[in-house]
């Protein structure tokens, strides 16, 4: 460190903004920004300059800079904002470096209310994104005369769209994000496949596409006799312009930055120094946005080169001569140097990513040349363009050809949760004195113990402590329900369902899964038929049948129920594409996993009634503790589950409360005999039906019972050894019991 000043000042910087952000300093956290006084949230005015714009079917998003809020007369400026607003009220001419008028409900980022979920918040503040507006009104004011912002948007629309006019086989999307950075024109498939192979990173522009360009240029004009520091100057100044106008993303202005250095060493006939270089770069952008520190694809694009430059030669004291040697070790050390960080943020790694990467890197410059001169070519000639971009298509569908045949294998991806952040340091303290060790000295027959800290922080990383607690979820899915319960080894699912939250199983359900290291679902109890209880269990098995994820639900527990048949069939059928059981649950049914038991208390064979009152009800029973899920049980229902209570004199600590906190369910004479502690409601924040209904509130009060909402304290964790119980919340601190 004292030969590299700048490395030990980068890693100081880091560390500090780390314990600042601990400390809850707002400019260096994610602390929620405020509004000046005198503002209000709702039906705020603001006006802003638009930088960049997206849309779909239905909405057309702006993000908006040097954003002032209006307080007639006066105006204040705040944070930059993210609009949301439907195609029909926005303005679709309003292009980048537009100035607008909108009107909506300012809101903060909100954070995770589950683990795992897609942290909003920490993404946008690392992107100086601090407000959401869903818009309700739009007006743009007159173009400037010229705008750079503007004409950038306009080269490159024009660009994506000749791209993909341009690109044979259906390749167009990759190559829009290979040479663009527009990412979203990559279809869903292709993502899945690309991922599958490990190779997902080469549709983000990095390091080796700036070195390609860059060099490319460089040596063009070299070639053109142009001086070295002129050479050099317009390389940088084109590099420069190449990652703003592809969106200025971590990797790719960490990119920009280290080429510059290069060429800057090179004019000035100075040593070029690669951590120093990677040093700066961090230290700037983490000036910039000490965000970035948080943000995954700027921890994976240092990492990588912290892999090449310090893990790689770790492995042999001589140089490797070999090729094909000297690039599974290159891929070896990468992997080394980012596996906890994609393990932290995806919870899940491609086990074939390494041999992958061997046939795919050595061609990546291939792909993108070809869709450099294709591109060009096709300005002019669209038939040569197309001709260019051949051999880069032909490369790319080998990619996906490859990813095919990866998915039909079980364990090409595998899940491994998210490890703790003491496990991820000890690793990388461990892979220090690795690396730190090297080759100095070593004979043969202490090859095992020259390894053993790397296998060490290996086998801590995937290695599990075993659990013998019994561990509930009652997760935030919005309007709906899902419960999750693990007890040594076994996982079972009740319910998982939304009516507002869109997407709810593979963006809330399966990333809990995923970031808790579930591979397996031993058995889904599915209470009723209604879409706020099983339409996330739906998108699961449709992603199991499909083979998009590597999880596997081995049995589905339903019941029958008056109406909704058709429903009943679909999951029936769909779970059974996906390789599950299908069994049908009543009451007196029990499951059991060691101590732990699952018992059925309704409904019985032949149970009429309509879809609510049929729910399926259990009890789970672990030593002395007791909880009560009940889907969405009302009338009959209830009476029934009230009357086996009362009759085997069962009690539960633990109830998840009826139906959402319906007023129509939970009834003083169902809490009397049930004589819960604590109730958890699932229920979504300004949901239409007004849950929980203060009737029911003031019930549970009134009975003394603790009353946790999903909406309030996000998702609820219950952990118990059957005798001492500690409830905790996503939001906010725990409490035993």
């Amino acid at each position: 460190m004292s030969k590299r000043p700048l490395c030990a000042f980068a890693l100081l910087f880091m560390a500090v903004i780390w314990c600042l952000n601990l400390a809850g300093v707002p400019f260096f956290g994610n602390a929620p920004p405020v509004l000046p006084n005198g503002c209000s949230p709702d039906h705020a005015v603001l006006e802003g300059r638009v930088y960049e714009t997206k849309s779909n079917s239905f909405y057309t998003t702006l993000y908006i800079r040097q954003v002032k809020i209006l307080n007639d007369p006066d105006k204040y400026s705040i944070e930059q904002v993210k609009v949301n607003i439907k195609n029909d009220l926005a303005d679709n001419t309003v292009r980048p470096g537009r100035k607008v008028r909108l009107t909506g409900d300012l809101r903060q980022i909100p954070l995770p209310s589950n683990p795992g979920q897609f942290n909003e918040r920490s993404y946008y503040y690392a992107r100086k994104i601090k407000w959401y507006l869903e818009g309700s009104s739009m007006k743009a004011f007159p173009p400037d005369a010229w705008s750079f912002a503007a004409l950038r948007c306009q080269a490159k629309s024009f660009l994506r769209d000749k791209i993909l006019e341009l690109a044979p086989f259906d390749t167009g999307g990759i190559f829009c994000a290979m040479l663009l950075g527009e990412k979203q024109e990559i279809g869903k498939e292709d993502q899945l496949l690309l991922k599958l192979d490990g190779v997902l990173h080469i549709a983000a522009i990095s390091g080796t596409h700036l070195s390609f360009l860059g060099w490319g240029v460089f040596r063009l004009l070299r070639k053109l006799r142009v001086p070295v520091a002129a050479a050099g100057g317009i390389s940088v100044m084109l590099m420069v312009q190449y990652g703003i106008f592809t969106g200025s993303s971590a990797s790719a202005m960490r990119a920009v930055i280290m080429f510059s250095l290069a060429v800057g060493a090179m004019a000035a006939g100075r040593t070029y120094d690669l951590l120093s270089a990677l040093s700066l770069s961090a230290v700037l952008l983490l000036l910039e946005s000490p965000g970035y520190l948080y943000d995954s694809g700027f921890l994976l694009s240092f990492g990588a080169i912290l892999g090449l430059a310090v893990v790689c030669p770790a492995f042999s004291e001589r140089k490797e001569k070999r090729k094909a040697a000297m690039a599974l070790k290159s891929g070896l050390a990468v992997q080394l140097a980012t596996v906890p960080i994609q393990m932290y943020f995806f919870y899940e790694l491609p086990v074939f990513g390494i041999l992958v990467n061997l046939l795919v890197l050595p061609t990546v410059g291939i792909v993108l040349a070809s869709g450099v001169f294709g591109c060009l070519a096709g300005l002019a000639v669209p038939f040569l363009g197309g001709l260019f971009m051949l051999p880069g298509a032909f490369f790319l569908k080998m990619y996906l050809f490859i990813g095919q045949i990866l998915r039909q294998i079980p364990f090409a991806s595998v899940i491994t949760g998210r490890p703790f952040m003491w496990k991820i340091l000890l690793y990388y303290i461990l892979l220090a004195v690795w690396v730190g060790r090297g080759g100095k000295g070593e004979k043969k027959r202490h090859i095992l113990l020259r390894y053993l800290p790397l296998v060490l922080g290996m086998f801590l990383l995937f290695v599990k402590i075993p659990d013998r607690k019994l561990r509930i979820t009652f997760l935030d899915v919005g309007q709906g329900d899902c419960s999750v319960v693990m007890h040594e080894g076994k996982t079972y699912v009740v319910d998982g369902g939304s009516s507002s939250v869109s997407g709810v199983g593979n963006y809330r359900i399966l990333p809990f899964l995923k970031c808790m290291g579930i591979r397996k679902i031993d058995g889904i109890f599915l209470s009723h038929m209604d879409d706020d209880h099983i339409n996330g269990i739906g998108e699961l098995l449709e992603a199991i049948r499909n083979r998009e994820t590597t999880l596997r639900i081995e049995k589905i527990f339903l019941s029958e129920c008056g109406d909704k048949q058709e429903k009943l069939k679909a999951i029936e059928k769909t779970g059974r594409e996906a390789g599950c059981r299908i069994l049908y649950l009543y009451g007196g049914d029990r499951i059991k996993s060691r101590e732990m038991e699952l018992r059925c208390l309704y409904p019985f064979e032949n149970t009429e009634g309509d879809n609510n009152e049929a729910s399926q009800v259990l009890l789970l029973s672990l030593g002395d503790f007791r909880a009560l899920f009940t889907g969405d049980m009302e009338g009959a229902g209830e009476t029934a589950v009230t009357e086996a209570l009362e009759q085997k004199q069962i009690e539960a600590q633990v109830l998840k409360v009826a139906h959402h906190g319906s007023k129509n369910s939970t009834s003083v004479r169902f809490l009397e005999a049930l004589k819960p502690a604590a109730g958890i409601i699932s229920c979504g924040v300004d949901n239409r039906y007004g849950h929980p209904h203060r009737a029911l509130t003031e019930r549970l009060l009134q009975e003394t019972v603790k009353v946790f909402q999903t909406k309030e304290l996000g998702a609820v964790f219950l952990v118990t050894d059957g005798k001492r119980t500690e409830v905790s919340f996503q939001y906010k601190k725990s409490m035993v019991n």
